[in-house]
């Protein structure tokens, strides 16, 4: 189980970096085929609303089936996806090839995360930990799509990341079959005192309205920020004498930065839940959050990337909390389905991020409405969470 939990972390950092290729490649997919950056944009759409909505049976699947059999589904088949997305020719053959990724990689969350609550001792650190691979993963994703792309092409971007998927598939399949059983027969290390089904109905019922807005605000923050640093780092890229392709490999480099303050976040974030309240954190860090957003909208440059980095960092502090309250309230033969349940939320009405800020690039050209956007999701998360039951036994 240790072994398998490695290649599951390892595998949530990949999750990440090849769902977040597709923004950085489609700044150069604007000359090649002559599409603005809002129309590319919008092809990540169906991907990523798949990556979402696909968690519900995979999640069923992980639980009722094999969670050890899903995941190597999940390695291999995001891998082969991912480099046949590589061979795309047209706006449509991209627009499947990214639908069939989403389809495989939705997998990887709801029955991941079951399996590190499954096995976790401290539960909020252990979920922080996990979370900091994926958020890394995050951080090298524009980075290294850009580095990709500047060294072989938009094409390498797709066909790198999803030969190291497949090969650590195949070393998953091969080095942790004998070690790991095929269903999840074991129960928690944590125990929590029961709690009343109205009890979890309410809180459940309020998770569901916080985590679609927070599922939005990570995927409108995160696929956002590469066209904001691209048009805000301009007198950076002037000062150093760089072409396109070197101020896109910058710009991206800041991003990745940025990005990868939010795994110090989950870990500060599942640290603070094992001390105090995750209700509490969970609150905490989104009104933290609003300030820094009125405050970057105002800003450029190397100032912008500093406050962009901390802005990053609550965002992603916030989720081994919201994960602590949904296994708080849920019963524990539940957990797989609810967890797929929130990942159909959060990823799959996430998504419509993705067209709300194709939208507002395309109608504005500042980025007011942007900031705007997820200062209202935020103040929308923290009205419903304050409603959340208390958390002590």
């Amino acid at each position: 189980p240790n072994r398998a939990l490695a290649f599951v972390n390892i595998s949530h950092f990949l999750n990440h970096v090849i769902m977040l290729i597709y923004p950085t490649v489609a700044l150069t997919l604007v000359d090649v085929w002559s599409m603005s950056y809002g129309e590319l944009f919008k092809l990540f759409f169906i991907g990523s609303m798949l990556y979402g909505v696909a968690a519900l049976p995979a999640g069923w699947l992980g639980d009722r089936w094999s969670s050890w059999g899903m995941l190597a589904i999940y390695m291999i088949g995001t891998g082969i996806a991912t480099f046949l997305t590589g061979f795309a020719n047209s706006p449509t053959q991209i627009a499947i090839g990214l639908g069939i990724t989403g389809i495989f990689a939705s997998i990887y969350h709801p029955v991941g995360t079951n399996f590190v609550v499954q096995h976790a001792v401290n539960r909020a650190k252990d979920l922080g930990f996990n979370g900091a691979f994926g958020t890394v993963g995050l951080a090298a994703a524009a980075f290294i799509a850009a580095g990709l792309t500047q060294l072989w092409g938009w094409r390498a971007a797709f066909f790198v990341p999803g030969v190291a998927c497949f090969l650590l598939g195949i070393g998953f399949v091969l080095f942790t079959r004998a070690s790991v059983k095929g269903k999840n027969q074991g129960t928690s290390v944590v125990e929590d005192t029961p709690v009343s089904i109205n009890t979890t109905r309410l809180a459940l019922g309020l998770m569901a309205v916080t985590a679609l807005a927070v599922g939005l605000i990570t995927q409108a923050y995160t696929s956002g920020l590469p066209k904001v640093f691209d048009d805000t780092m301009r007198a950076l890229v002037a000062a150093f004498t760089l072409d396109r392709e070197g101020g896109l490999t910058m710009s991206s480099a800041l991003v990745t930065l940025v990005i990868l303050a939010g795994a110090v976040g989950q870990i500060v974030g599942g640290s603070l839940a094992s001390k105090y309240s995750p209700k509490a954190v969970y609150i905490c860090m989104f009104a933290i959050m609003v300030p820094l957003a009125l405050l970057a909208s105002q800003l450029d440059g190397i100032a912008l990337v500093a406050v962009a980095a901390v802005m990053m960092l609550v965002i992603t502090g916030c989720l081994p909390a919201e994960n602590c309250i949904i296994v708080r309230f849920c019963p524990e033969n539940w957990r797989a389905r609810v967890f797929s349940a929130k990942f159909v939320v959060a990823l799959g009405g996430g998504s419509f991020a993705v067209l709300a800020v194709g939208e507002i690039f395309d109608r504005t050209t500042d980025f007011t409405w942007f900031y705007g956007f997820l200062i209202g999701l935020a103040v929308l998360v923290m009205a419903f969470a304050a409603f959340l039951p208390s958390m002590k036994d």
